[in-house]
């Protein structure tokens, strides 16, 4: 086993060794200081994995499970200081959560919770190009489909009314341009035509439409749903596949998902799952997973055949239990989903389901909660943040492969960015 192990004595002061993971951790006490040079990655297949702890992206090749490093240097004493590991810096001072790439894949944005700002960096030079003060905590954000503009989820913002609402980033300026009032707002979907936005409040058994073509875009609120959370549209922008959370998510209905007609405004179809609080659509395929009753309990999978609206799993598949947050395919039909919160006792926050069979995988070991997953193409591989950590599945055993990496610091988000 190889493994990569990336440490500090203090923020922004990093030392890399490649080491076999059975030679003596003696060797380490060798490492010594100075600061990276200004310099890109130059790596081809980049994934940037968020670090609350220093602030910076980590950048990793995901088709060889390595990262950069600027070049060695020697010191006034003749000392050999090692290179350190190229990163973007994005605050030295503050944590930074999750990020979300522009579909141009020319930006990436990346968010600090603490002082609500809104930061991008630009993918080609890994570098920070400007900030947007947001004007509450933002749990989560989305790029319109033509990558000018992010809407962003907000559920205390202060509209002048009960506190909440979504606020419109013009990418351009890098300023706030427009602010949809919506109480309790904490999350958004757009159309792939870039014309409707849909926005989901907590504790709230509507969904809020938004015309994104009037010349003065209004929420509008729709009822008749059970604490609906995502959506997930047709290619042609017609039908919204709607996740309703249920009783996880406080409702007093059932989970379900439900086919909603943009153009009406209706709902035309329901179909009841085990729970929906995630759910990824492939083709024509939903991937749903949730709990039935709030989290500690049987966790469920479903999938779902959007075309005619009905269940493909017969009987809801068992998985690990938590509140499930996100989802990665992998390319042998592997399904991971990941739970943010679980008992994380004998079992850990992550399952796995082959789709190609619909029956789970055995349980894995508990490693904490999980804030990102990432599919890796051309290999039966996936990135999990675990608990803070980086852990490499491979997904055709589900187990750690042997080249794992670590970083010092507290792991977040991940996106590909090429």
């Amino acid at each position: 086993m190889v493994t990569t192990l990336l440490f500090s004595s203090s923020r922004g002061k990093r030392c890399v060794v490649l080491i076999p993971a059975l030679l003596s951790l003696a060797l380490l006490a060798a490492c010594g200081g100075g600061a990276p040079a200004a310099t890109t990655s130059k790596l081809k297949n980049r994934a940037f994995i968020s670090n609350s702890y220093s602030g910076q992206l980590q950048i990793v090749d995901t088709q060889t499970d390595k990262t950069a490093y600027t070049a060695q240097t020697t010191n006034s004493a003749g000392q050999i200081i090692p290179g350190t590991p190229v990163t973007v810096v994005i605050s030295q001072s503050s944590p930074i959560t999750y990020e979300i790439e522009s579909p141009d894949h020319t930006v990436t944005a990346v968010y600090d919770p603490s002082t609500f700002l809104m930061y991008f960096v630009t993918n080609s030079t890994e570098t920070t190009a400007g900030d947007v003060a947001l004007g509450a905590d933002a749990p989560m954000a989305i790029f319109s489909p033509d990558s000018t503009t992010v809407y962003v989820a907000e559920p205390n913002l202060n509209t002048g009314g009960r506190p909440g609402g979504v606020q419109v980033i013009t990418r351009s300026t890098a300023s706030v341009t427009a602010t949809y009032p919506v109480p309790s707002a904490k999350a958004v979907a757009v159309s792939p035509d870039g014309n409707s936005l849909l926005i989901f409040a907590d504790n709230s058994d509507s969904v809020f439409f938004v015309d994104l073509t009037a010349s003065s875009p209004t929420p509008v609120e729709i009822p008749g749903f059970a604490r609906p959370v995502n959506a997930f549209f047709s290619s042609d922008s017609t039908t919204a596949y709607i996740l309703n959370c249920g009783p996880e998510c406080g409702s007093m209905n059932p989970a379900s998902v439900a086919a909603f007609n943009v153009g009406s405004k209706t709902i035309t179809a329901t179909v009841a799952v085990g729970g929906a609080s995630v759910g990824l659509l492939n083709g024509g395929t939903l991937y749903v997973a949730g709990s039935p009753v709030p989290p500690g309990t049987a966790s469920t999978f479903d999938a779902i055949n959007v075309s005619n609206m009905s269940r493909i799993t017969a009987s809801s598949v068992p998985i690990g239990d938590g509140f499930h947050t996100t989802m990665a395919l992998a390319t042998n039909n592997k399904l991971y989903i990941g739970a943010t919160s679980c008992s994380n006792t004998t079992t850990g926050c992550l399952s796995v389901v082959d789709v190609s069979s619909y029956t789970p995988d055995a349980p894995l070991p508990p490693r904490g909660p999980i804030t990102g997953l990432l599919a890796i193409g051309k290999r039966d591989v996936v990135y999990s943040i675990e608990g803070g950590y980086l852990h490499i599945y491979d997904t055709d055993n589900d187990q750690l492969q042997a080249t794992q990496i670590v970083f010092t610091g507290s792991l977040y988000g991940i996106v590909q960015v090429d």
